[in-house]
């Protein structure tokens, strides 16, 4: 056993040493993909800036101003989290992308490990939740050990799609990939964490559509995916958090019978509203960030701050930001030729969507409230160690497979006109 073991680690050390980084690569690095990232995250550092302002009688004139009478504990905090998730991401770049596909199966058991060491060790949070692992008194405070699964998933899940040698036809070829996937996300409901969770699915299901499953397979795996929520919701809603979780769903369909509760869905709506066009400022006197009327206003309800803050322009910019990143992603995945490397950022992409499109439209009330952050723009370091990582991942896919093709370019015998 042991013998095996040593074997597989100078395996792994020498396979390192003959694909290590060469500085040459930085000459693929797609730079256009990092700027929208930064450019991004910056503004979002601006919008946690407003949204953990304090009231004011009269707005700041000038910057100068501004910075003196406002704290900037958490934009300060928010750009030590983007400057971790540098060294993150060129962490990920370090080692080529081949080695997580080659060790995915041992990745897959360690995000299990993982994700099972959180549920015993984690401290009870909001809603009984536990899913970080928390230093200090805070329950909420710390890493959480899901969002880093969700690049690790897309590794493990990239590879057992790169590896089919044809399309999933029938219900059995489906099967084994839906207990791949429900492994982990069983462990995320028992946090409980719907929202990680539905992060997990949304991924994998993408990933299925883009294999070239048969569509009528889909439709009825997702009509028995359904049939399967009822017993986990009665299960979900007998538990010691029924409440929490119960009165979310209640609130999205009709906040105006939960006044208290649905305050936070409600004041969003009208921190929305009330920026108008070009919004009030980043520190302006009444607004709903400075006087603390929205809950998590820096975090998950961070979109109805950047509405408040900078208008129906300063929002439609965002989005647009996020299409363009969006549709950056799947013309890279396109320009891929290797399945695994086209699939890891298909993944990315889906993460990234997903994300998108749930917290904008909880935050509008398209959608109940999950908990999931927008991606680079809300306050926190796993989310944005996690999403900084899977650039990394798409910029490690990228760069090696340009120079792949480049090598090859160069080796292939030029033809000579006679």
């Amino acid at each position: 056993m042991f013998a095996k073991l040593f074997a597989r680690i100078k395996s792994l050390i020498q396979y390192i040493r003959e694909n290590r980084f060469d500085r040459s690569l930085m000459r693929y690095f797609d730079w256009p993909l990092l700027i929208m990232v930064l450019t991004i995250s910056l503004f979002g550092i601006v919008c946690i800036f407003s949204a953990t302002s304090s009231e004011v009688s009269t707005a700041p004139s000038n910057l100068v101003e501004m910075l003196q009478t406002q704290s900037i504990a958490y934009p300060r905090l928010q750009f030590l989290w983007l400057l971790a998730g540098m060294v993150a991401m060129f962490a990920i770049i370090f080692f080529p992308y081949a080695l997580y596909g080659r060790y995915a199966h041992y990745i897959y058991v360690l995000n299990i490990a993982i994700l099972l060491f959180t549920l015993v060790v984690a401290k009870a949070g909001r809603g009984a939740m536990k899913a970080f692992l928390s230093w200090g008194s805070s329950s909420e405070r710390g890493l959480q050990t899901s969002e880093f699964g969700k690049v690790f998933m897309i590794m493990c899940f990239a590879k057992v799609f790169s590896d089919r040698k044809r399309p999933i036809r029938n219900l059995h070829d489906i099967l084994w990939f839906v207990v791949y996937l429900m492994i982990p996300l069983v462990l995320i409901f028992l946090q409980p964490d719907v929202g990680t969770a539905l992060v997990y699915a949304a991924v994998f299901c993408v990933m299925v559509f883009v294999s070239g499953t048969d569509y009528k397979l889909i439709a009825s795996v997702l009509g028995c995916a359904v049939l399967l929520i009822i017993p986990v919701w009665y299960f979900m809603n007998n538990t010691s958090s029924s409440s929490f979780r119960l009165e979310r769903i209640l609130m999205w369909l009709h906040p105006e019978d939960y006044p208290d509760e649905a305050r936070q869905i409600i004041n969003g709506q009208i921190a929305i509203g009330s920026g108008g066009l070009w919004g009030k400022g980043v520190v302006s006197p009444g607004s709903f960030a400075s006087l603390g009327y929205i809950s998590d206003d820096h975090t998950d309800f961070i979109f109805a701050i950047v509405c408040e803050s900078f208008g129906l322009v300063g929002g439609c910019a965002l989005v647009l930001g996020y299409i363009l990143l969006l549709g950056r992603l799947l013309v890279l995945s396109n320009r891929v030729s290797d399945p695994y490397g086209s699939y890891l950022i298909i993944g990315v992409f889906g993460m990234l969507l997903f994300h998108i499109i749930e917290n904008i439209c909880m935050v509008i009330g398209l959608l109940p409230v999950t908990g999931i952050p927008l991606p680079f723009v809300s306050y926190g370091g796993s989310n944005m160690l996690t999403n900084m990582m899977a650039i990394g991942l798409v910029e490690n896919v990228v760069m090696r497979s340009r120079a792949r093709e480049r090598r090859r370019q160069t080796a292939a015998p030029r033809s000579i006109d006679l």
